[in-house]
């Protein structure tokens, strides 16, 4: 009888409340819409979002997380922000997800900034965990100009 290797599992290292930093790699791919709810009554509601691969590091630590950004508009629906975002990570793959909401404006000035290639850096700052979420109390974007 022929043994069976057992499954290869990815071994997470530890994810860490606190600053990161990070760095946007390859293009970016942006998504506009708008998707009618049933009522009554019924509500048409608008989507908006960017999606960046990107390459997420915590300062102290000696591992790159792969992973992507997720840019979202909220809708005019939604009047409650508790949080500037989430880490989320992956499920059996070694990655990472930052979602960010942003402003109408904010998107806008970003827009026009990452098809210009002048966004590349990032930062943010997880606060608590809860499973393999941690919520974002803040982030910024950089860019330079000469």
């Amino acid at each position: 009888m022929k043994r069976r290797k057992p499954a290869w599992k990815p071994v997470w290292p530890d994810i860490k409340t606190g600053h990161w930093k990070g760095e946007m790699v390859g293009s970016c791919t942006v998504s506009f819409g708008q998707d009618v709810q049933p009522g009554p009554p019924r509500q048409s509601i608008e989507f908006t979002y960017m999606v960046i691969p990107a390459i997420f590091t915590m300062p102290e630590a000696q591992y790159d997380w792969p992973g992507i950004i997720m840019i979202m508009v909220p809708t005019p629906m939604k009047t409650e922000f508790p949080d500037a975002g989430r880490l989320i990570k992956g499920d059996g793959i070694l990655s990472l997800l930052l979602s960010l909401e942003v402003t109408r404006g904010q998107f806008t000035d970003m827009l026009g900034m990452i098809e210009r290639k002048r966004l590349k850096e990032f930062r943010f700052t997880t606060d608590e965990q809860d499973d393999d979420c941690w919520s974002v109390k803040s982030w910024g974007m950089t860019t330079t100009f000469s």
